[in-house]
């Protein structure tokens, strides 16, 4: 599994009017296999994040490394789940599993088969394998782009509201899932929410970003045993101290 260090991260994007700083001499430490929210109000810089930590998105200045390595010269072996599902449409949900396990190469891999029957199994798609995406629902399309991310077996998830869109019913259920594999194999997994619930459910540690520019405002260790209990006394004075430290870096933004 990955560790990640983030080290000074700033991001500025050059717009026709001024220049425009979203994150703001951001730091931060993932230890291997770790579960890590990033939770902050819309804009605040948490897909930025995510993205310069996949190497998607080059930084203004500072510097994230994976296992030692800057992303600068080697990306990580990462699944990404999106805030859309960003589906090949003209692909079904098998092939688009497929096309996602083959990666560059596009050579079929070790168990291929099984290993996208297992993915599909895990989020309650199975015998929907010759859909196309507009076949299916909406909430059924975040759940293919969960198992994308998933069949790779990376040693790092990269997770951006992936359960956002879903119903409370399916989200409950696929955040369980994630716990219940995460805890099966302990992957790294960064996970961007702007859900305090959701956020004390999943996490080890909830990282808790201001508006923009941003900075992190706090961080909270999340000490309770899993699997957690939504509504339980425990995990509502969770819930409560993150709403707390939440509103009074609002407060404070304002």
């Amino acid at each position: 599994m990955s560790s990640i260090v983030v080290s000074n991260l700033t991001k500025v994007f050059h717009t026709a009017a001024e220049p425009l700083k979203i994150l703001d001499d951001v730091s931060f430490t993932v230890k291997e296999g770790e579960f890590v929210c990033l939770l902050g109000p819309s804009g605040s810089g948490k897909s930025v994040t995510l993205n310069c930590i996949a190497g998607l998105l080059q930084m203004t200045e500072g510097e994230v490394t994976i296992d030692g390595v800057s992303v600068k010269q080697k990306q990580p072996h990462y699944g990404y789940v999106f805030q859309q599902p960003r589906m090949l449409p003209w692909r079904t949900v098998k092939e688009n599993l497929r096309f996602a396990l083959r990666g560059e190469t596009g050579r079929a891999v070790p168990n291929e088969e099984q290993r996208i029957k297992d993915v599909l199994e895990l989020v309650n798609l199975s015998g929907y394998e010759d859909f196309y995406m507009h076949q299916i629902s909406g909430g059924m399309q975040h759940r293919v782009g969960i198992a994308r991310a998933y069949v790779r077996d990376p040693d790092l998830l990269l997770m951006d509201e992936p359960f956002g869109a879903l119903d409370e019913i399916t989200a409950r259920r696929l955040r369980a899932e994630l716990v219940s594999t995460w805890m099966r194999d302990r992957r790294t997994v960064v996970f961007v929410t702007h859900d305090i619930t959701e956020a004390c459910y999943l996490a080890d540690r909830i990282l808790i970003y201001t508006p923009k520019p941003t900075r992190i405002a706090s961080v909270i260790e999340v000490d309770l045993p899993r699997p957690r209990n939504y509504g339980s006394p425990e995990m509502h004075a969770v819930e409560s101290k993150v709403l707390a430290v939440f509103e009074e870096t609002m407060a404070a933004a304002m």
